[in-house]
Formats: structure tokens, sequence, C-alpha cells
């Protein structure tokens, strides 16, 4: 069973959480602020915290950075209304998991929290160490190139068998030339998504004025030198699996809208005054130290 803390001063919304949680048989307990939170998560072992950004005593941001140096592995994901979406996007920057706007629907919540707990079950960023090697025999077309029989690749095996079934956005980290490609072409040759499409983006590679074109979209005269309507690699990509290489590289600005379109779905092309819906699992790779990253800002 799930162990959950609901952290807001609202007692109204922690009551209707807590009981949209408790329906699915997590274990719920509840705090009206941040010192109230911190010293139940240093009585207990919770697997998520859901945070409220604006609270009395201690903000939201205050209690993530405690709570995330006291137990990192906690799940956290943030509330916020319109107004705050800047203090959660740090938030996520500091180590969130994601954040959800007020009002808040319980299907959006609870699909949420159910996708952030399948994914804590499980190792989401692989970490290569050695080379990976092409081949082009059967076991090597099975895993999309990759071969080995020591013990570390038999332990990326595992993890890409187990991480393939479960449809969550995937970070592959390592060396450049240690074949996270590979890595993430056998996860979606293994999945269910492996009769769609397959779509890699180095986002190193793109300059910066047009990366989110080359995401999104964008349509005719959005600026200088779109002649015409271009369909962006996300919604490329529906129904399949979307590679972004080198994610460490992007500005922060993007990351923003990023992230957006990686927790609804849904994204809005350059110069468009619609929304685009898409279902495309996101798999993430980079070569950079991105905790390292969030702590210089």
């Amino acid at each position: 069973m799930f162990r959950v803390l609901v952290v807001d001063d609202d007692s109204a919304l922690r009551l209707t959480v807590s009981s949209s949680f408790q329906e699915r048989n997590y274990h719920v307990d509840q705090a009206a602020d941040g010192e109230e939170a911190l010293n139940k998560v240093m009585c207990a072992k919770y697997d998520l915290v859901l945070l409220d950004v604006n609270m009395p005593r201690m903000t939201g941001l205050e209690a993530l950075k405690q709570i995330k140096a006291y137990d990192n592995s906690i799940i956290v994901l943030m509330l916020t209304a319109y107004s705050n979406v800047k203090d959660a996007v740090e938030a996520v920057r500091q180590g969130a998991y994601n954040y959800l706007e007020k009002p808040i629907k319980s299907e959006d919540l609870v699909s949420l929290v159910d996708r952030a707990l399948k994914a804590h079950s499980l190792v989401r960023a692989v970490s290569l160490s050695s080379p990976a090697l092409v081949n082009a025999g059967q076991e090597g077309k099975q895993n999309k190139g990759l071969i080995g029989s020591s013990n570390e690749m038999k332990r990326i095996f595992t993890l890409i068998n187990k991480l393939a079934q479960v449809d969550t956005s995937v970070l592959i980290r390592g060396e450049s030339g240690t074949g996270k490609e590979l890595v993430a072409k056998a996860i979606h040759m293994n999945g269910p998504r492996k009769d769609e499409r397959f779509v890699a983006v180095n986002c190193s590679a793109i300059p910066e004025a047009l990366i989110e074109s080359e995401f999104f979209g964008h349509e005719k005269g959005a600026f200088t030198g779109a002649d015409g309507r271009k369909i962006g690699k996300f919604q490329y990509a529906d129904g399949g699996t979307l590679f972004l290489d080198e994610i460490g590289d992007i500005s922060p600005a993007l990351q923003v809208k990023l992230l957006r379109a990686l927790q609804e779905q849904r994204f809005t092309p350059v110069g468009a005054n619609r929304e685009v819906e898409v279902n495309v699992r996101i798999v993430a790779a980079t070569n950079r130290n991105l905790e390292e990253m969030i702590k210089k800002g």
C-alpha cells in the first residue's frame, strides 16, 4: 500500500484530495503547513507528498528543500494557483516530480499520482557505465543492437524490459558514445508502442531560435522564414516514442513548455491559436549532471 501525505492549508481541499486517494486504497495522512509536514515525514515513510506552494509559516518551496534533503526518494507533487506557476516550475527544478494548477480535477490528480508512483516502483534513470556493442545477430535484434553477457549488461537488459512495460517517461544518463539511443530504441521496441514511430531529436544540434518549432511545429507566417505550416516532432511521434537526446541543453524557457506538454500531452504550435493533443511517450537522454545544473540554476 502506498503512503501519501497531503499538505495544504485549505482543509476542504485536503479532505477532498484525501478521499480520492483513499478510494484507491492509499494510506493518506494530512498536514496543514510545511512544518507539520516535515514532522510527519520524519516520523513515517512516505512514497509521495502532495505539497501546496503557498502556505503559512513555511512556503512549499522551503518545505520541498527540507523534505528532499531528509529523504530524496520521496516523490513530491506541487499544487499551485495559476498566478504561482513560476514558483511551481522552480519547485520542479529543485526536485519536485511535477505540479498541478488549482482548481484540481480529481481525474488529472489521480492519473498523475498513479504515473508517479508506478515510475517510483522502477528504476527510471538507466546509468550506462560501459559502451554498448552493435551486432546484427538475433540477440542484437531483440535489444536493437545491444549485446553483452556481463552482469552490467544483464542488469541493463532487465531494466529495459521492465521500463518497456510501463508507459512512463524515462531518463537515460551516460557519457557520449555509450549507446543511450540504442537503449531508448530497445525500450520502444519491447513495449506496446513498438509498431508506432520512434522519433529521435538531438536537442544540442538545433539552434535555440528554432527548437520550439522543431518540438511543437509552427503555422505559416509564425516567424521570418516560416513559409508554410510545419508539424513538430511531438505530433509526428503521436502514438509512438519521442527520444530527446541531450535534453540538458535546452533553455529554461523551453523547459517550462516541455514540462507542460509532458504533463498534459497537449501543446500549442508556434503562431497558432489552437492546442494539439497527442499520445506520446518521452525517453530523454543526457551526458550532463542534471542535479548539479539544478543547484547552479
